[in-house]
């Protein structure tokens, strides 16, 4: 089956690359042409360009799907040179053989000498040839270099992408094991004590891990807003849970999330980042989270009060992580602003869903 496909797509090339070269052909001489047609100009004409012009296709294709592909995969230079010759040696032979025994006086007469007609022999109709095969094999060549050249681009963007998305899930593969790493100590700071709320912590956490498993590692995969923030409620929740401060978070969207695509796991490392560095269990002192989105875009921002005292020696990988897949994911389409004083720090992420915005960011 995959034969019989290949021969019918050659097939369809071949009779597409005979169309058109048949129409450059005769559009060609019939826009020279500067005389009244006559039937011996249309002869002439249908000599030249429909029958000659169509050998000299079945050249300009044997070269196209044989001698230079050949080249360009082995660099064989002698090889190269020997085909090139074998082939307009081949031909000037083919069509001197025709234009012999059907066509002599038409393309072989020389005219008069001294009264007597003369006519070219295959040496000089080789010599007089070759010209035009020279061009029609500068023609293939040209030909097979243009889509050469397309096929590795192709093959570069290919690459490209893979290494994007290697890079993506290296990013993920860190910044999971980041947060599994620290909801499992908070999960056993509340098995220490006994808490009955370790239940709800773990079914929590089976949820988070769920959506995070779910997610591919390809850079072009957006997910919908409204399950990126049920996956941050959760997050909250396990939070809430770990310090027994409810009030200690305060969650505000706006806009309709269900419409919405984002790449997925961009927002939580900056949640995560507050309860890090930020106080995290006094009601007074909340961490303000606030999500705005609407047809542009989305507008994200987190902000916390500072504790001087750091809670583990792993601080910053969550955000250095997002920033580089901002740069993989949304090129050009975000803007990431961070505000930091002695006693608040803040965060600002606004993702444009089609325009460019400049990227500015600063922070730990």
């Amino acid at each position: 089956m995959a034969g019989r496909y290949d021969f019918m797509r050659r097939l369809r090339e071949f009779f597409v690359l005979l169309l058109v070269w048949m129409a450059v052909m005769y559009g060609l001489s019939m826009l020279g042409m500067t005389h009244t047609f006559t039937a011996q100009t249309y002869r002439n004409l249908h000599i030249t360009r429909g029958l000659f012009g169509s050998l000299n296709f079945l050249l300009f294709y044997t070269a196209v799907r044989l001698v230079f592909p050949q080249f360009l995969e082995s660099r064989n230079w002698v090889r190269l040179l020997l085909g090139v010759v074998l082939l307009i040696c081949s031909a000037s032979a083919v069509k001197y053989f025709v234009a012999s025994h059907f066509f002599r006086e038409d393309m072989l007469q020389m005219g008069y000498r001294e009264g007597v007609k003369l006519y070219k022999t295959f040496g000089q109709y080789l010599r007089s040839d070759g010209w035009s095969n020279a061009l029609v094999l500068c023609a293939a060549f040209a030909y097979v270099l243009f889509f050469a050249w397309l096929e590795e681009d192709k093959r570069r963007k290919q690459l490209a992408l893979q290494k994007q998305d290697s890079e993506l899930a290296i990013l993920k593969m860190q910044l999971n094991a980041h947060f599994l790493m620290n909801s499992l100590n908070s999960i056993y700071s509340l098995a220490l004590v006994k808490s009955p709320q370790v239940v709800d912590a773990a079914h929590t956490l089976s949820q988070i891990l769920e959506y995070m498993t779910e997610q591919p590692p390809v850079a072009g995969y957006r997910t919908r807003l409204s399950d990126e923030l049920r996956y941050l409620e959760d997050f909250i929740a396990m939070q809430r849970l770990r310090t027994g401060c409810p009030d200690c978070v305060q969650l505000h969207v706006s806009g309709n999330p269900e419409t919405h695509e984002i790449a997925p796991l961009m927002l939580v490392p900056f949640v995560e980042n507050a309860f890090k560095h930020g106080v995290a269990n006094r009601p007074a002192q909340p961490v303000q989270i606030k999500v705005a989105c609407n047809e542009r875009g989305m507008d994200f921002s987190v902000h916390n009060f500072k504790t001087r005292k750091r809670k583990d020696q792993t601080g910053g990988i969550g955000l250095m992580n997002v920033r580089k897949r901002l740069e993989l994911v949304y090129p050009g389409q975000y803007e990431l602003t961070i505000h930091e004083t002695e006693d608040e720090y803040s965060s600002n992420l606004q993702i444009n869903w089609d325009n460019g915005l400049a990227m500015h960011s600063g922070g730990r």
